[in-house]
């Protein structure tokens, strides 16, 4: 199975009605089955996910986040982990628990570690 601990990721794709874009950076801790993330950048000021990793190797997690207008945001995800060209890809299906209630898709994709500085946010 997959695992996120220490690993770093950046949106290749997301809904319309998504928040997240290709400046948003997330930054995944896993100890066992029980991941956590932190995330911010683009439209999001601060994010945090906590989740599970299913037996079947999938990731269920709930986020919430701040946005730059100020909203408080939160929704669940469903992830479906797979390697590609060495890299981890996420493939998601969300949904909004809050506002209007919507869902979409997003990709993540696996990027290299960022500076010392970065390393702490997890």
């Amino acid at each position: 199975m997959i695992n996120l601990d220490k690993k770093i990721f950046k949106a290749l794709s997301n809904s319309e009605n998504g928040e997240v874009n290709a400046n948003t950076v997330f930054y995944y801790s896993q100890k066992e089955n029980i991941i956590s993330a932190k995330y911010d950048g683009g439209e999001i000021i601060k994010g945090n996910i906590v989740g599970k990793q299913l037996k079947n190797g999938d990731f269920d997690f709930v986020y919430l986040h701040i946005n730059k207008d100020g909203q408080l945001k939160v929704g669940k995800c469903l992830s479906t982990a797979i390697l590609e060209d060495g890299k981890i890809k996420l493939f998601e299906k969300w949904q909004w628990l809050n506002d209007d209630m919507s869902s979409g898709t997003s990709e993540l994709i696996e990027i290299k570690r960022l500076s010392k500085q970065n390393e702490t946010k997890n």
